[in-house]
């Protein structure tokens, strides 16, 4: 899910997201269309949604910081597993990147 704004405004970027009448939540699907407990797939959704977020919510760098520490105190099964295999997915991400 992500929150965006209904209309533009201009106020403190703080502030403005405590004002839920002008919240929206959009969901996103990244289109796996299956349920999956595999360390892989697990790391390729934290991959999928840093980048949704960096796309979306430059404004908030540190966002994936929170939600992915969240999501370690939260997780009790394979974490360190599943981190580890992020970590990969998202070297695999940048090598792309670079080689274009």
């Amino acid at each position: 899910m992500l929150l965006i704004e209904k209309e533009k405004k201009d106020t403190n970027a703080e502030v403005k997201w405590l004002d839920s009448d002008n919240l929206q939540i959009v969901m996103i699907d990244f289109g796996l269309a299956q349920v999956s407990s595999s360390p892989e797939d697990k790391g390729v959704d934290l991959y999928v949604l840093e980048r949704a977020l960096i796309s979306t919510h430059n404004d908030f760098p540190d966002l994936f910081k929170v939600i992915l520490n969240s999501y370690k105190n939260y997780s009790k099964t394979n974490t360190k597993e599943i981190l580890a295999k992020f970590e990969e997915v998202r070297a695999r991400g940048r090598k792309r990147t670079m080689i274009g």
